[in-house]
């Protein structure tokens, strides 16, 4: 990612070190990642729980239920809300999250790479709980976490995720 004028002073940037840029007049500029969240849902059978993305980038493609974490929002606080956006769900109807991983990756932005780092999560629905695709989720997909083909995973962060999960749950040798 390239980074052109100082946002302070308007001054060309000059790019000292991998992610830092500064003007000169000393002002320091740093591409830092943004982060975001993802969760997976796992079926007593251990299947997944995942969403088929409605909207570029990657649309079509599979991925976990999540997104960018606002301002002033923790982790924790950012799932819940992606959840409820995305899957219409409040949190009597899911047991509580817990932390799988993080992993970096990109998030392609009007042809642009970003930078983000994700925050993954697990959770199982409690019974009666009944999941809609809302939001960006064009379809709610259901599938054995053994045997998931990694390639419909729409990032790399995604994948990385998927793999713990895996791990986590005892389903493949990752």
């Amino acid at each position: 990612m390239e980074m052109n004028y100082c946002r302070r002073c308007g001054e060309q940037l000059e790019q000292k070190a991998i992610g830092f840029w500064q003007c000169p007049n000393q002002h320091s500029t740093y591409l830092n990642a943004s982060p975001t969240v993802g969760v997976f849902f796992v079926t007593d059978d251990k299947q997944v729980i995942l969403s088929r993305r409605g909207i570029e980038p990657n649309k079509g493609m599979l991925d976990s239920f999540g997104g960018f974490v606002d301002v002033d929002e923790s982790a924790e606080t950012a799932a819940q809300r992606e959840i409820h956006e995305e899957l219409g769900l409040d949190t009597d109807q899911y047991e509580p999250l817990t932390i799988l991983c993080t992993a970096p990756s990109h998030y392609f932005f009007e042809q642009e790479p970003l930078p983000v780092l994700s925050t993954f999560f697990w959770s199982t629905l409690k019974p009666g709980a009944t999941p809609h695709a809302q939001d960006d989720v064009a379809e709610i997909v259901t599938l054995p976490l053994k045997d998931l083909d990694l390639a419909l995973l729409c990032a790399d962060d995604i994948t990385q995720g998927m793999r713990q999960l895996q791990k986590v749950m005892e389903v493949s040798d990752v």
